[in-house]
């Protein structure tokens, strides 16, 4: 064919992106399905799917309908539909169901009321992957006092400010301006129009995205930082943002992982890793694999974590240029990963090297991450219990410091190298303090 005859779907692309799918696994669900529904597959392979997707071709409507049943979602939001066929769609009712579903995701409060699975269940059917962007264009695009548009930039900078802050400030009170600074985007981006409209999106998407982090790995709320995320996903979409979607999807996939769910988590990590084919930077490539090494330690599948921090190290061969907003990765960061994955490995040597060199490269503003690295060399070096103590005692004294819930958390974790010995005994009551000081602050 000579040039495409249609517009490049990219509801269609963005979808199957989600799901970690490649072209040929795309093409053999849509095969299991009609064999399941007795029919015939006549020529359909990896390229046919390719090109409905970069506009090349039309789906026929015998696999319109396969597409909606893989995917689990209706044929509008998949791109499956002519403007005619759109035409037809009852606005007001769909508009309706849309608000109802929004306020579920953004309605504030405790969680009073939130049935996050029943959101996640309406919006993408069999799918786990939660994907909310339609709801952020329910509503026409609104008048503004004196006919003024939105500033993105305005909106980002703000973003910048607050996540400068991340590595200085307390916890609470920043993860509360960001909430609401989140927030507020939810609402600028309703109506906003055109390439503001996609600016927004992705300020957006990183306002989101800072709210979970300290929700989840500062605070440890992970259903609060479950519907962060989610929002921080759907706005990428809108801003057709491939690198931001894969660092949100990365992040997501801690929550199973801490869970000790690996196959959820593998599968976010998938989805993360196929948007990197689109023009990403190594540096997100290489976190992600990080990320996916972290996974599989935690999972016990020692050769698989060690697999992802060699490739982690690859991908930063030459000199890759990251986004502004991956300021919590970089060649040093590496370090505390293979060092976790050594652990996992049963290679103590190994992990007591990669951890002192995380150690000595973490700069000032890699405080939070201090007591996870020193309560991951307390564990490296277990068989000595004075040195374990004492790499333990000085994570109590980091966490006094800069406080990180994660931190305390792996403190917790490693705790038992010291067994029922004396250092135990006084760690469990500087941990006991600590968390009671910790619930008397304001707002804890």
């Amino acid at each position: 064919m000579a040039g495409r005859r249609y517009s490049p779907n990219r509801q269609l692309a963005w979808e199957r992106l989600q799901r970690g799918w490649s072209y040929e696994e795309t093409t053999e669900r849509i095969r299991t399905e009609m064999s399941r529904a007795g029919e015939i597959d006549t020529g359909l392979n990896a390229n046919t799917v390719r090109r409905w997707e970069t506009g090349e071709r039309w789906p026929d409507p015998r696999y319109r309908k396969h597409l909606v049943a893989i995917f689990g979602k209706p044929a509008s939001d998949l791109g499956l539909l002519t403007p005619d066929e759109l035409a037809v769609r009852p606005a007001e009712e769909t508009l309706h169901e849309f608000r109802r579903l929004w306020d579920m995701l953004t309605r504030d409060g405790n969680g009073n009321g939130w049935d996050r699975a029943s959101v996640l269940r309406a919006l993408v059917g069999a799918s786990m992957l939660p994907l909310v962007a339609p709801l952020l264009s329910l509503d026409p695009p609104a008048a503004h006092a004196g006919g003024r548009t939105v500033d993105p930039d305005s909106y980002r900078q703000i973003v910048r400010c607050q996540r400068e802050l991340y590595w200085t400030s307390p916890a609470r009170p920043l993860y509360e301006a960001a909430y609401a600074h989140t927030q507020l985007g939810i609402g600028l981006l309703r109506a906003a129009t055109g390439t503001d409209r996609t600016g927004l999106a992705g300020a957006l998407a990183e306002s989101a995205l800072l709210t979970a982090r300290l929700a989840f790995f500062d605070l440890s709320q992970p259903a609060v930082a479950e519907r962060c995320y989610d929002v921080a996903l759907a706005a990428t979409r809108e801003a057709g943002d491939h690198a931001l979607a894969a660092a949100v999807l990365g992040h997501m996939a801690f929550i199973p992982a801490f869970g000790h769910d690996p196959a959820k988590a593998r599968t976010l990590t998938n989805a993360a890793l196929q948007h990197t084919w689109h023009g990403v930077s190594p540096m997100v490539r290489s976190w992600l694999h990080c990320v996916a090494s972290e996974v599989e330690g935690r999972a016990g599948a020692a050769a698989a974590s060690r697999h992802h921090i060699d490739l982690a190290a690859k991908a930063l061969d030459g000199s890759p240029v990251p986004p502004e907003w991956l300021d919590f990765y970089d060649n040093t960061r590496l370090h505390p990963f293979a060092g976790y994955a050594a652990l996992a490995d049963g290679d103590h040597g190994e992990a007591a090297i990669q951890l002192d060199q995380a150690l000595a490269a973490l700069p000032g503003a890699g405080a939070k991450q201090r007591s996870v690295v020193l309560a991951d060399l307390a564990n490296a070096y277990g068989n000595d219990g004075d040195r374990a103590a004492e790499y333990l005692n000085q994570a109590v004294d980091a966490l006094h410091t800069d406080w990180y819930g994660t931190g305390l958390d792996r403190v917790r974790a490693v705790r038992n190298v010291l067994g029922d010995s004396r250092n135990g005994a006084r760690l469990d009551e500087r941990v006991t303090a600590l968390t009671a000081s910790r619930a008397a602050l304001p707002g804890s």
